[in-house]
Order: structure tokens, then C-alpha cells, then sequence
């Protein structure tokens, strides 16, 4: 047979690693017998990688990592790192595993020239827990309101960790293994803990916050815009404060600095909340307070009316009525000022909340009410059968008119006073816009009234009045100060 088909067959038979045969010179072609292998593990164990070669012969073995020589058998210099080295059937043991000792590991045959050498390759994969770290490193981020925010984590771990985040201990949605979070600082109240988790199945989740700062100028507001007092009593106002960096907060009044140094007004804070006590209001003390906040950012401020006007009163819906014709109205007010009269506004129910709607009575107040706390009554005659009406009231002491209640709503016998659910968002918006009315028109006309005296006018068992309201209605001046104080009891 011809040496080179001989040559030729030995080729195709070595590939297949069934049939070894020589070379032309009759020297035996090395074969692996080990098999190529991907190795997934943890830091720490210890890992064996197998090189079988058959007909070795004279043949060199090395091993590689990536691109480093670790082994060379014909290169006693070559020494493999410390948690590395070969046995005698050239298996390499790499102990002690780190995530750097992932790659690809090749066993190579060296052979003579003219032969190229052949390779085995081997991977190990070293599994490592999750590690995240912020951006910024410290942890802290300050973004001016309105600005943009930035903040993100680097995260490390094999297999690649899956990153979710969370802001004060909830689940951000609709982002998807995201490293880094930009957004626009829209509200102060963005401020708090981001949480960046990554997850990979190895070992526990890792984690870690970035403490979010929104600095803003402050943020005032007041709870109570209106406090009825009356010289001589003791009178306490408030208003919060919202802002970062903190604010220097100061009161005011009448546009002056209120004056802390004799000791009768004090003021002092409870966390957002700064409060101005006034031991003992003197009739100076009247008027508007203001609460004024300032830092790096600007300032901000809220007005508080310190007034001796009355209260709004509040009626009180007494025991059941059933008179075809007549109600008993029966309200409260606070005032630390004895109230001169009341002015009670009724008129029937419905959509409409046009002032010329509304009948109008002045009722002498009982002068024998002590105070704080005035009660009153006023029995309505010659109302309609089975019909819903609804009033208001408005109070007055020596320092003018109070503001009007909130709508009251009450019914001759026969008529339904109950609500349906889906009607009582409707019914709500109503009193709120018919009370805008009320307040809007006695702003307006309670001065030219007072100049004018316009006191009512009787007229048998009438009643009229020339002030800007328009009805006519029967009156009576009511219960007796008697029957009264038992309904009150009643009420309590």
C-alpha cells in the first residue's frame, strides 16, 4: 500500500478516536480520553480537571488559563498559584475557589515540530452571592426640588444578579432589572429610602440604600386660620412647617416682629409644629399673626386671624317634631364676648342657591346665656305641609358678625329627610356652593346693614326687612328660656 494513503487513512481514523495508527514513522498520534467539562460551583470548594492522553509518548503537557501558563512539564520555572497543581496523570486541582478562578482551563498536548499541538478545554463557572454597592458610594443624595435625581448600584455576582427596587419598603413597579433610577424631584415628599436588592440563587440576596434629600424652601400651613378669643383669655396659634434645610421660623404681627421678651407671649416647637401662646390677650392682640419661615431656598409664610368675633354656630337637631306647620330650630355658639342677636337665614330646599331665596329674621339673643357656650331657639311658624327647608345662622357680639353656620337641613311633618348614597356627593357640593353664597354676600352687605340699622319691621305677624333680602315670612320670637334649656339638657 502507498505511504500516503496510508498516512491519509490514519488522519480520518485518529479523528474518530476508535483505531490508532502510526505516523509515516510509525510514531502513535495522542488521543484525549477525557471528556471537556463546564464546572459550575461555590467560593471555597475545590475543583478537579481531568487531561487523559493516550500515546503521550515523548509529548509535552501544559495548562493554560484564559490566556496564563500555569503547568508546563518541560518548564520547571513554570510554578501554578498557591491553590493550584497537577498530579502525576496531569489532572489539575484548583482548591480554595475565589470568583477570579473563573475561566476556561486547556490542557494542551505539545508535540515536535512540525505538529501542531491539541487542546482540551475545561471551564469552571465560580457561583458568587450577590454584592451591591451605591451610587453615590456614600449612600446620600441631595437634589434640589424640581431638579433631576440620579442615583444607581453596581452590582456584582455570577451567575449576573437581577436588580429590583423598592422606596420605603415598597415594591417599585415597571422597573424591570434597571441598575440605575432617573427622575425629576416633582414633590418634597420623594425624599426617603431607595432600596437597590439584587438577586442571582446564589446564597442570600444583597442590598442597599441611598437616603434620597429633597431640599426645598418652606412649606407653611396652618390648621386653624381663624381662632376666636376675647380679651383677657389665654389664646394659643400654630402653623407647620415643612422644609430642608431646616427654616428659622418667626411670628409676626401686623407685619411686625411680636415682641417675645416680657414673658406674656411665648413660643416654642413640636416638631413641625410652632406654636405662639399668648397667656393673656389684650385688644391689641387683635388681627393677623403671621408664621414666617426662611432658608438657603426662600421662605415661606401663613396668616392666622386672632379675632373676638363669635364662632360659627351649630344647630342641634332636637327630639322628633311632627307639626304639620311650625320647626324649632335650636342652636349653639362660642363666644367669650355676650352675643347681641342672631340672624337666621332659612329658606326651602333645593338646587338653588340664589340669596334672593333666603328669608332672613333677627333674633334678640337670651341675655341671660353666660357664656362661653350661648344657646338659642327660634320656633319657625307657618311653614308648608310635607316640605324640606334648610337654614344657616350668623351670630353677633360687640366685635361685628360672625361667619354663617354650615347648612342645616330640616323638614315639616310628611316630608323625607334621608339621602340615597349616590346622591349625597351631589347634595354636599350644593351646601358647599350655597355656603359660599351666604358668606360672600354677608361680606358684602353686613357693613351697609349695620350702618343702616335695618333692624326688622313687623307688620301684624309679619316680617320685612329693607337690607338686600327680598322674602317676606311669618315669624315668632320662640321658646321660652325655660322650654329651652330643657331641650339643651336633651341634647347633652
Amino acid at each position: 500500500m502507498c505511504p500516503v494513503r496510508i498516512s491519509l487513512l490514519s488522519l480520518v481514523l485518529a479523528s474518530t478516536s476508535t483505531v490508532l495508527l502510526s505516523t509515516a514513522n510509525n510514531v502513535p498520534v495522542p488521543v484525549f480520553k477525557s471528556f471537556p467539562t463546564t464546572i459550575k460551583t461555590s467560593i471555597h470548594d475545590t475543583v478537579l480537571l481531568p487531561c487523559y492522553v493516550e500515546n503521550l509518548g515523548v509529548n509535552g503537557i501544559r495548562w493554560w488559563k484564559d490566556e496564563r501558563l500555569l503547568w508546563d512539564t518541560s518548564d520547571e520555572k513554570v510554578t501554578p498559584p498557591d491553590n493550584i497543581r497537577v498530579f502525576p496523570n496531569q489532572t489539575l486541582e484548583v482548591a480554595d475557589l475565589k470568583d477570579s478562578d473563573t475561566g476556561d482551563y486547556i490542557c494542551q498536548v505539545v508535540r515536535p515540530d512540525p505538529w501542531n499541538p491539541i487542546n482540551q478545554v475545561h471551564a469552571i463557572e465560580v457561583m458568587v452571592p450577590p454584592n451591591v454597592k451605591t451610587v453615590p458610594e456614600s449612600g446620600e443624595l441631595e437634589v434640589e426640588l424640581g431638579h433631576e435625581v440620579i442615583m444607581g448600584c453596581i452590582v456584582t455576582g455570577v451567575p449576573t444578579p437581577v436588580v429590583s427596587w423598592s422606596y420605603k419598603g415598597k415594591d417599585m413597579e415597571l422597573i424591570n432589572n434597571r441598575a440605575t433610577l432617573r427622575f425629576k424631584a416633582t414633590d418634597r415628599k420623594m425624599s426617603g429610602n431607595y432600596q437597590c436588592t439584587a438577586t442571582n440563587g446564589v446564597g442570600d440576596s444583597a442590598a442597599a440604600t441611598i437616603r434620597l434629600k429633597i431640599l426645598y424652601r418652606p412649606e407653611v400651613g396652618a390648621e386653624r386660620l381663624w381662632i376666636h378669643t376675647a380679651p383677657g383669655e389665654r389664646a394659643e396659634l400654630s402653623c407647620t412647617v415643612f422644609s430642608d434645610p431646616e427654616s428659622k421660623v418667626e411670628w409676626f404681627h401686623e407685619d411686625k416682629a411680636v415682641d417675645l421678651g416680657d414673658g406674656r407671649i411665648m413660643a416654642y416647637r413640636e416638631g413641625e409644629k410652632h406654636k405662639l401662646i399668648i397667656k393673656r390677650v389684650t385688644s391689641a392682640d387683635l388681627g393677623f399673626f403671621t408664621c414666617r419661615a426662611t432658608n438657603l431656598f426662600g421662605r415661606g409664610q401663613q396668616s392666622v386671624h386672632l379675632s373676638g368675633i363669635a364662632n360659627p354656630a351649630a344647630f342641634k337637631r332636637g327630639p322628633k317634631q311632627s307639626s304639620n306647620h311650625n320647626y324649632t330650630l335650636i342652636w349653639e355658639v362660642e363666644s367669650y364676648s355676650a352675643i347681641i342677636e342672631y340672624k337666621l337665614l332659612f329658606k326651602k330646599h333645593q338646587g338653588s342657591s340664589e340669596m334672593t331665596d333666603w328669608t332672613e329674621i333677627i333674633v334678640p339673643a337670651d341675655s341671660s346665656s353666660p357664656g362661653p357656650i350661648h344657646s338659642q331657639s327660634y320656633t319657625l311658624w307657618g311653614l308648608q305641609e310635607s316640605t324640606v327647608y334648610e337654614a344657616s345662622v350668623l351670630s353677633r357680639n360687640k366685635f361685628g358678625w360672625s361667619r354663617p353656620s354650615h347648612i342645616f337641613r330640616f323638614a315639616t311633618k310628611g316630608a323625607d329627610l334621608s339621602v340615597k348614597e349616590d346622591d349625597l356627593q351631589e347634595l354636599q357640593e350644593q351646601d358647599e356652593a350655597k355656603e359660599q353664597v351666604l358668606r360672600d354676600f354677608i361680606e358684602k352687605k353686613i357693613v351697609n346693614i349695620e350702618e343702616a340699622d335695618a333692624s326688622p319691621m313687623y307688620e301684624g305677624n309679619s316680617w320685612t326687612a329693607d337690607n338686600g333680602f327680598s322674602s317676606i315670612h311669618t315669624f315668632s320670637w320662640g321658646l321660652s328660656s325655660c322650654l329651652l334649656a330643657a331641650l339643651v339638657q336633651l341634647l347633652h
